[in-house]
């Protein structure tokens, strides 16, 4: 084992360097400072020596100084020093008081600006409320529940009585008649404001006599043929009437009411623009149109097939949509209705024989009506004149109207009857509806030149008057 401090005989030169008696008189003057405490049973420690020191080292031992007990800082509030005494605490605290009756003395003034004075003052002058007893606001609760219930029964009372008046007005014996014509002038209200029933007339106002004149020229130069004509001008009704009334085959003239009457399905809920429709046999008609060619059983929608009807003239188109609608009868029931009397469906398309018939004056009545809002809703009569707009036969009313004018029209041609009805938009923002049928014999082919005459003349004189 190795020794941990070198031999005896230096550690006894190093620990005593004076005297033997001096060092018993410095043991004896530590044991009177420091007087020896009973010494307790030691725990075991750790890193303690197994074996006793040599007694040459006691000495060195005994010369160390004791360690000093280091006390942690205070954590808590300064106290006083506990050296102060009772005369410096209670002149400090003389000293608080005086500096506090002081402070009372002096007036008080805020920095904080006072708002409303007069309000604040007047507040603190008003007397403190009373307190409320718990007995006072029982019996408020009581009289507000009160007020409660009976205002309830009042109502209810109200509501029997106007009840019991109705029934009792009701089982009367002169009452019933009066609430149903009540009923009905509802009910006339509600159609005279439904679009797609109201018929209007054609406002007409005077006669264009000096256009009349200028068209009975251009008439004369065809004997051979007779025409019907109308025209009414939308701003001011002006109009021309020459055998305006006069019943002629409509040939396919008569898919214009056709197409007014399926729109106002549509907006009535009968029928849908993407329902779809099947060709069938019956169905199939020879003239114009391509439908024909196409095997029974093909489906088209809706509105496929009325714009077949009317741009390219499908007759098999228009005896679907017919049937769609309910039949011949049901439609020449609604077109008498409309103020129609002399349009009426007698045969299925292509109608050779001329069966079909219309008028002039039905024609413009007819789309007269759809212009002013009426049969139709808005959406359903923008969609009807668009439809019309793309009618691939030109060569009868749009040979006679300048460029840039608009015209929304739909042919006809029979070897009796050739015949075009459109509305005009010119460029001057006049707007004119005209019809032009005229009768012929053995398919005539100069009822073509007759129709785009009168159509010029007409454009001619509108484009540059000033009424």
């Amino acid at each position: 084992m190795v020794q941990r401090f070198p031999s005896p005989s230096i550690l006894s030169v190093v620990s005593s360097p004076t005297r033997p008696d001096s060092q018993s008189k410095q043991s004896s003057s530590r044991q009177k400072s420091h007087p020896v405490q009973p010494q307790l049973p030691l725990k075991r420690k750790r890193n303690v020596a197994k074996f006793p020191l040599p007694p040459s080292e006691e000495p060195y031992l005994r010369s160390v100084p004791p360690r000093k007990k280091v006390v942690p800082p205070r954590t808590l509030k300064t106290e006083i020093p506990k050296f102060q005494s009772h005369r410096a605490k209670r002149s400090r605290r003389d000293e608080l008081a005086r500096l506090r009756s002081i402070a009372e003395q002096q007036p008080k003034t805020s920095t904080r600006p006072q708002k409303r004075p007069e309000k604040a003052e007047s507040f603190l002058s008003q007397p403190p409320l009373p307190k409320k007893s718990p007995l006072t606001s029982r019996k408020r609760s009581v009289s507000s529940s009160v007020v409660l219930y009976a205002t309830r029964m009042l109502i209810l009372g109200m509501g029997v009585a106007v009840i019991s008046g109705t029934l009792l007005s009701m089982l009367k014996p002169g009452s019933s008649s009066s609430l149903l014509s009540q009923a009905a002038d509802v009910e006339s209200n509600q159609e005279w404001k439904s679009p797609s029933i109201v018929p209007l007339a054609v406002q007409q106002t005077r006669e264009i006599t000096a256009l009349k004149t200028e068209l009975d020229t251009v008439i004369a130069e065809y004997p051979s043929l007779t025409p019907g004509i109308f025209l009414i001008d939308v701003d001011t009704g002006a109009y021309i009437d020459i055998n305006g009334n006069v019943a002629i085959a409509a040939a396919s003239t008569i898919k214009v009411p056709v197409l007014v009457a399926f729109f106002q399905a549509v907006d009535q809920g009968r029928i849908k623009l993407d329902d779809m429709l099947t060709m069938e046999e019956s169905h199939v008609a020879e003239g114009s149109g391509d439908m024909q060619f196409r095997r029974p059983g093909t489906k088209y929608t809706a509105l496929q097939t009325a714009t077949k009807m009317i741009v390219i003239s499908d007759n098999t188109a228009t005896n679907m949509l017919i049937e769609a609608l309910g039949g011949a009868e049901v439609l020449n029931q609604l077109f008498q209705s409309w103020g129609l009397k002399n349009t009426i469906i007698n045969d299925s398309l292509p109608d050779l024989s001329g069966t079909n018939t219309t008028s002039p004056k039905d024609l413009i009545n007819l789309i007269s009506q759809v212009n002013q809002g009426g049969l139709v809703s808005l959406k359903s009569r923008d969609r009807l004149f668009r439809i019309m707009e793309r009618t691939k036969n030109d060569s009868l009313l749009p040979r006679g109207i300048g460029r840039g004018t608009i015209i929304a029209h739909k042919t006809g041609n029979l070897k009796s009857v050739l015949a075009d009805v459109g509305m005009i938009d010119l460029l001057n923002g006049k707007r004119y509806l005209l019809a032009v049928l005229v009768k012929r014999p053995d398919e005539e082919q100069t009822a073509i030149n007759l129709i785009r005459d009168v159509s010029k003349k007409t454009y001619q004189y509108l484009e540059s008057s000033e009424q």
